[in-house]
């Protein structure tokens, strides 16, 4: 067996099932006896309990004594093997080894360092790493175990795993100046997956440096003709980038035959942090050594340099007062220093527009400066101003010129130079795709993640996994976006982004919600609507403790809550990217208070936006339509034909979105709108809905309870 590092027990499930001891084959017994090793060996180190493995030896149709059954093999299993290696642990067995006693342990760990190594810029060891991961593969992962769910689905899980493992060792390969080799090899992977537009992207490039750019145009020519004839679609910004850098003799297709270091100093190590591996943290505590630097050298264009880094890739990651005006005052005493017609002069007056236009919730100053970057034809300044005026621009009124301005980004980074603008670019179309409810938006994630395991970028890599955290909610995985949702408020943490803790509240709110369990975070909720690093113009957490305090039958909070977020008037919240979700969160609470008036306030503000879902920031969190609010809105007012054609609507559009939760409570509201209205055909129609309802609540692992109602009996 390839990889053996045990010296003692060895398993090998990445090809035909082996099991080696002392170097040694080992048979282990028959088909059911193999099947309860793989499975153990497939959660090595963790128990397995009795009735999963008579699932995985006989699905739902259990012999009778099952358990018993399922003891006596692993006892012989146990005869067939040094005793020690499975021991018994409530409620089942634990296979006790070292994780690199399983081949594909050993696989996972080599391709994440040779993907590490890929990402610090040095292809040779990673070319190394993912040579001998890939090495490992003898076959197909668990492939005689087909008819065992769990094995399928970790093979499965390794497939992708194996698949991305060869496309970063082909991007090695490309960095080391490995071009025609790929040619074959590239040419079959196509073939073989021609949605993945990664591979013509590297196919396009190996086959320009091999002189061939003829062939590499013809190989766009396909990929652009399969995805139109598949999916109906245009190339991604990714792979439309290539093409027109083959197009134009790009230099930076060719293999970069030096190594290229970075200078000792803190002003190039923190622009190296944000602009090529986005890492807000580790880039602000360079930024802040630089910048007293140079204000005692009096160097006004590291000055300068050091302020815009300090700035960081988002508007406002500056949250507190005091550290928000620390910023502005750094810009502003750094352009005093420059020739006002300077780049750096520029790029600063970029910088002061964004932050001054986010925090007085308008975008004039930003949109106004892009207009002078793109006529000056300064192509950094104006990836900036692009970027700060797209995330000036998050409320539901600007859909149409935010997607200009991303798809105007990812051109102009073409022309920058900086990895960054491209993968601003491309995170800034995914994000508006799925804010405005696109069926493509999944699609230009995968490009996204593409373009991220390339190359890490902490802080982009923190916003695609929060938005997979907000599919997993639409999928009804809670337990796995619960997981997901804590794992991605850590690499937030790490990351440096002030938006970790607050993204991680949004996600298990609407877990919870989804679950029927809101009214537990009532404390929570009433600590973090206090926090000092949610955004000024966030009101969001009034609302998800206004719903959460009414649901549970606390009343008096509920109306608390409710009135500081509404204060003279909703229609002066500031339309920020967490507006469309704080009036849902008014419209639920309305409903449950029994209050007309903020009920019909609300369905004036929300219904020129019935068309979009209720999303939160950057697509982190997904509570449904839009439509699901304003039918709840129109119930509270007694519009019954009203309620009925808005939660009609909504279970449409929650089930074009694929978010199965909210079909489930649409689909219950829905029904309880016709019960109320009483209209001929409303009973039947109800009941209808609510089998249906109840039907698509059983697929999920925790089913979303019903929520309460203050006209049930």
């Amino acid at each position: 067996m390839v990889g053996n590092t045990t010296g003692g027990v060895d398993f090998g499930v990445l090809g035909p099932f082996e099991v080696r001891i002392g170097g040694a084959p080992r048979d282990v017994g028959g088909p059911r006896i193999r099947t309860l090793l793989a499975v153990l060996a497939a959660e090595a180190g963790r128990v397995v309990s009795v009735p999963a493995l008579g699932h995985a030896l006989w699905g739902e149709w259990l012999p009778e004594h099952a358990d018993r059954t399922v003891r006596t093999y692993l006892s012989r299993l146990r005869g067939s093997m040094d005793s020690h290696l499975i021991l018994t642990r409530s409620p089942g067995y634990v296979l006790h080894v070292a994780p690199e006693a399983l081949d594909a342990a050993r696989f996972e760990q080599l391709a994440v360092e040779g993907r590490r190594a890929l990402a610090a810029d040095e292809p040779g060891a990673a070319r190394t790493h993912l040579a001998a991961a890939l090495a490992l593969w003898r076959g197909n992962a668990y492939e005689e175990f087909a008819g065992v769910e769990t094995l399928q689905a970790e093979g499965m899980r390794l497939e992708r795993l194996r698949h991305n493992a060869v496309q970063d060792r082909i991007d090695a390969d490309l960095a080391t100046g490995e071009d025609v080799g790929l040619i074959a090899e590239l040419e079959s992977l196509t073939a073989a997956f021609p949605g993945h537009e990664r591979l013509w992207a590297q196919l396009m490039t190996a086959l320009y440096r091999a002189g061939r750019q003829g062939d590499a145009l013809e190989a766009f020519r396909r990929a652009r003709h399969g995805l139109i004839t598949a999916s109906g679609v245009e190339p991604s910004p990714v792979l439309a980038q290539v093409h027109r850098q083959v197009l134009a003799h790009d230099p930076s297709l060719l293999p970069a035959r030096a190594v290229v270091t970075i200078p000792d100093d803190a002003l190039a190590a923190g622009e190296h942090a944000l602009l090529e591996d986005g890492d807000l943290r580790t880039s602000r505590e360079h930024f802040e050594t630089a910048y007293r630097r140079a204000d005692q050298a009096g160097d006004a264009d590291a000055l300068a340099r050091a302020a815009l880094g300090l700035g960081g890739v988002w508007v406002h990651e500056h949250r507190t007062a005091a550290a928000s005006e620390q910023l502005l005052t750094r810009l502003r005493h750094a352009l005093a220093e420059l020739d006002p017609a300077s780049a750096l002069a520029r790029r600063l007056r970029t910088r002061l527009a964004g932050e001054e236009d986010y925090q007085a919730v308008t975008h004039d100053r930003i949109l106004a400066v892009a207009e002078e970057t793109r006529a000056a034809g300064d192509p950094v300044a104006h990836a900036e101003a692009l970027s700060l005026a797209h995330h000036c621009l998050l409320g539901p009124d600007h859909t149409a010129r935010r997607h200009a301005l991303a798809t105007e980004l990812v051109g102009v980074s073409g022309r920058s130079g900086r990895r960054t603008d491209l993968v601003m670019g491309v995170l800034w179309d995914t994000v508006d795709l799925f804010l405005a409810g696109d069926p493509h938006a999944q699609r230009r994630l995968g490009e996204l993640d593409d373009l991220l395991a390339a190359r890490k970028h902490l802080a982009a890599g923190f916003v695609a996994d929060a938005v997979k955290v907000m599919l997993a909610i639409r999928a009804g995985r809670f337990r796995e976006a619960e997981q997901g949702a804590q794992a991605c408020a850590e690499l937030g943490q790490a990351a440096g982004d002030l938006d970790a803790l607050g993204w991680y509240g949004a996600q298990l709110v609407a877990i919870r919600w989804f679950q029927g369990r809101l009214g537990e975070l009532v404390p929570v909720l009433d600590g973090l609507m206090h926090s000092p690093t949610l955004s000024p113009i966030d009101n969001s957490y009034y609302a998800a403790l206004a719903v959460a305090a009414a649901s549970s039958g606390d009343r008096r909070t509920a109306a608390g809550a409710l009135a500081r977020l509404c204060g003279g008037d909703l229609g002066v919240l500031p339309r920020s990217s967490t507006w469309l979700i704080s009036l849902c969160g008014a419209a639920e609470t309305a409903y449950l208070l029994g209050d007309t008036e903020t009920a019909t306030r609300v369905s004036e503000l929300l219904r020129p936006f019935g068309h979009l879902p209720a999303m939160a920031s950057l697509a982190i969190a997904c509570f449904g339509s839009i439509h699901y609010p304003l039918g709840t809105a129109a119930l509270t007012t007694g519009d019954l034909d009203r309620a009925v054609a808005h939660l009609r609507a909504a279970v449409q559009h929650n089930l074009a979105l694929a978010h199965w939760p909210a079909v489930v409570f649409s689909r219950r509201r829905h029904a309880e709108a016709l019960v109320r209205r009483g209209a001929p055909g409303d009973a039947v129609a109800a009941a209808s809905e609510l089998a249906a309802a109840e039907e698509e609540a059983r697929t999920f692992g925790e089913p979303p309870q019903a929520l309460p109602s203050p006209f049930s009996g």
